[in-house]
């Protein structure tokens, strides 16, 4: 198995964005996962304005840094429903100025606990219309969602996944599913960090094999104990504690 991206979710914009570039350069396979919802993501708002600067810094790099949106709540319902959020359409369109490609490659809808679910065809319209951008959705054991995944699958459009049995709650399970689809990369999340990356990575390689399309995602304890707020050295230790793992596969 081989690692596509290591992401660090939930990054804010109390991190100077040099720290959080910073973060990036220690592996190609580095990723920030940035949380999108009304009013946070809006324009003028904290966090829009630090993720502005972050890809005016991408602008000068020779390829794009990797970033993926995670667009949750209300935001996510209308967009899975077809309804792009104005706030969000300019950031689809965006490219960067030296590739021409995507400046945010991947888009997660994070549509929570499966309480509410789209119409397929709604969202997969909007994935036809970006054949150029990786939309991620999750997956767990709720029917409601994996029946919306099979629906969407029956679409033929392209998408990935990403397993996470917790729903969210950053707590690891006793054991990793197999990817759903073959067609389809599928990433890992659920209480990852630096200290049990390593043996949960053997787990996932054990379902997961030679495929090349999987990638892990950590956010909670990513965190400094005891809060919200991201902690770059724990960011860090997690991101080379999988690129040691890689290392010896």
């Amino acid at each position: 198995m081989k690692l596509r991206y290591i992401t660090c979710s939930d990054i804010r914009e109390d991190i100077p964005v040099n720290k959080a570039i910073d973060l990036l350069r220690v592996s190609p396979k580095a990723e920030l996962g940035i949380q999108a919802h009304y009013p946070s993501m809006c324009t003028g708002m904290p966090r829009r304005i630090w993720l502005e600067e972050l890809l005016k810094k991408s602008d000068t790099f020779f390829n794009p840094l990797n970033i993926a949106l995670h667009v949750n709540y209300d935001w996510c319902s209308d967009f899975c429903s077809g309804n792009i959020p104005t706030e969000l359409k300019s950031l689809l369109d965006r490219k960067h100025k030296n590739t021409g490609r995507p400046i945010i490659k991947r888009w997660q809808l994070n549509l929570g606990d499966g309480t509410i679910i789209p119409e397929a065809k709604d969202i997969s319209g909007i994935i036809k219309s970006y054949p150029y951008l990786e939309f991620i959705f999750p997956y767990n054991n709720n029917y409601k969602l994996q029946n919306f995944i099979e629906n969407l699958h029956k679409t033929g459009v392209n998408f990935s996944l990403l397993f996470d049995a917790s729903y969210g709650a950053g707590i690891s399970p006793s054991s990793w599913d197999k990817p759903v689809y073959q067609q389809h990369p599928q990433g890992y999340a659920g209480g990852l960090s630096p200290e049990n990356v390593s043996r949960n990575l053997d787990k996932i390689a054990k379902v997961a094999g030679d495929r090349t399309d999987v990638w892990i995602d950590a956010e909670g304890k990513l965190m400094k104990p005891g809060t919200r707020i991201f902690d770059l050295n724990r960011a860090k230790q997690y991101i080379n504690a999988a690129l040691r793992w890689q290392k010896t596969k």
